[in-house]
């Protein structure tokens, strides 16, 4: 479980989150939406570790990012928007050298890889990195983010560019890992892939969480037929 409680942060003097406060728990799927600007990335970079909050904490699995950060870490597999795998190795070397990292036995790494190799369709990652599409990149990205069992995944933007194959392979993923049981946070501004994947959703839009609920609870309460469409009413009545 991830339990953000009054996450606060600001860069000089622009303050980015203001108290957020939210929840993902453990066989669901939980949206993090929101415009450019909003905050998502930020959040997401605290509860990775990554930055430092300036009030607030947040709890994964029962473990503070301030006071254990490191056992923290050892919850969680992060997705970023960018993949930044290395492009000298093979994408299974990269998978195993991560998986290695993390004291993951090779057997059992190898096992992991070779079932995700068939979920996403990988078929050539015996050939260097440097040469992949972006969408192949993502795919090698996902598995390592995972290959050590993780009970948290954390995604943010995942399919941010991608072709429309490689972002249904990613949906493919997010299922399968629902279906593992893991908390999932998926941070994305593409409306339909939350109508699909997402069990609930919280909008943050100018550093505050201004919505939540289930897809189908938030377009009843706008009258939307839509998820993007009550977004939107969300984010202008919150300007407004």
């Amino acid at each position: 479980m991830i339990e953000v409680n009054g996450l606060s942060r600001h860069f000089g003097k622009t303050e980015v989150l203001k108290g957020i406060t939210f929840r993902a728990e453990p066989g669901k799927v939980t949206g993090l939406l929101g415009p450019n600007g909003a905050g998502k990335t930020t959040t997401i970079k605290i509860i990775s570790t990554i930055l430092k909050p300036h009030g607030g904490d947040v709890v994964v699995n029962g473990h503070s990012i301030k006071r254990e950060p490191k056992e923290v870490r050892k919850q969680i597999g992060v997705v970023f928007e960018e993949s930044n795998i290395y492009a000298r190795l093979t994408g299974e070397e990269n998978i195993l050298y991560f998986a290695e990292l993390a004291d993951v036995p090779y057997d059992e790494a190898h096992r992991r890889m070779e079932k995700f190799f068939g979920l996403l369709g990988v078929d050539y990652a015996n050939k260097l990195a440097g040469t992949y599409s972006k969408g192949m990149m993502q795919k090698i990205n996902l598995i390592r983010s995972i290959i050590h069992n993780p009970p948290v995944v954390i995604l943010d933007e995942p399919t941010n560019g991608l072709d429309v194959p490689s972002s249904r392979a990613v949906g493919t993923f997010i299922k399968e890992m629902k279906e593992e049981g893991k908390t999932i946070l998926l941070s994305t501004h593409l409306m339909a892939q939350v109508e699909k994947l997402c069990d609930y959703i919280y909008i943050i839009h100018q550093g505050k969480i201004v919505e939540e609920g289930t897809p189908d609870g938030i377009k009843e309460k706008y009258g939307t037929t839509t998820v993007e469409d009550a977004f939107l009413k969300v984010v202008s009545t919150d300007v407004e």
